[in-house]
């Protein structure tokens, strides 16, 4: 008797494998590819060289400010300080307006005046990170200021100069404001500053000296119909290594003032002169 036949049981088959390739493109026989990750690497190629830093004449101002600084720190003392004390601790944007020549009046008619060898600058924008060094305290805001230093000794001198239809109220302003003020903030309380006023001098219209300022820098303020200058000076002294002398009762206010005071004044007047 013929048995049935029946179909043999179902086995599933394993999933087809492609043949293996090396790496590299298909195919390729026996080459080796580069691996997985990517081809390799090159070797570091420098770059090209940095350029050169530029120079500018608003850079050079700003290291002559620095270098002064620096000199005016080594002597040390309250006056210093005082002067120092304020000076801000960023310049960026400040050589704005800055030249290496000033307008006002020339290299040699400077050093000419005030004798010796005389590096002299138009401040523009620097004027408010000098301000604490020079004497500001006439003509703060003048279009026109000058810096001068003298290489040897560290002298220093500030030269200011207004032109206007308002110069002599200004001129009676600024002498006002020498006597010393004395303002009221209420409750008791009051702010007044220091008398620098010295003597009237013969000079232009009219025209006065100040004392010495916490570096001893004194000068003259002369108006010359529309046209204020004043120039302030430690010219007569011997430098920033020095001190000179004080004296009590030296002027018409009877405040302290410098032995060097007079003469600063006279060499400031001279210098007027030569202003333009």
């Amino acid at each position: 008797m013929n048995q049935p036949s029946y179909p043999p049981p179902y086995r599933p088959q394993p999933p087809h494998q492609p043949p293996y390739q090396p790496y590299g493109h298909p195919g390729a026989p026996g080459g080796y590819g580069p691996p997985p990750m990517g081809p390799p690497q090159q070797p570091f190629a420098p770059g090209p060289p940095p350029l050169p830093p530029q120079k500018s004449s608003a850079g050079k101002i700003i290291a002559i400010i620095a270098i002064v600084l620096v000199a005016l720190l080594a002597v040390g003392g309250f006056f210093v300080y005082r002067a120092v004390s304020g000076v801000v601790n960023s310049v960026g944007g400040l050589a704005n307006g800055a030249s290496a020549e000033c307008s006002a009046v020339s290299t040699q008619d400077v050093g000419a005046v005030l004798g010796g060898d005389w590096t002299v600058f138009q401040l523009g924008g620097l004027s408010s990170i000098a301000g604490p060094v020079l004497d500001s305290r006439v003509l703060p805001d003048a279009p026109t200021s000058c810096w001068a230093t003298q290489d040897k000794d560290g002298r220093l001198a500030r030269i200011a100069r207004y032109q206007g239809a308002d110069a002599a109220a200004m001129f009676a302003a600024e002498k006002q404001k020498a006597k010393g003020t004395t303002t009221d903030q209420g409750n008791g309380l009051s702010v007044s500053s220091d008398s620098y006023l010295g003597k009237d001098v013969q000079a232009g219209d009219e025209a006065f000296c100040t004392t010495g300022d916490n570096l001893a820098s004194a000068g003259a303020l002369v108006r010359r119909g529309d046209t204020l200058v004043y120039v302030s000076t430690t010219a007569a002294g011997d430098g920033a290594s020095s001190v000179p002398d004080i004296n009590v009762g030296g002027s018409t206010t009877d405040q302290v003032s410098f032995g060097t005071d007079d003469a600063n004044c006279a060499l400031a007047v001279k210098l007027i002169e030569k202003v333009t």
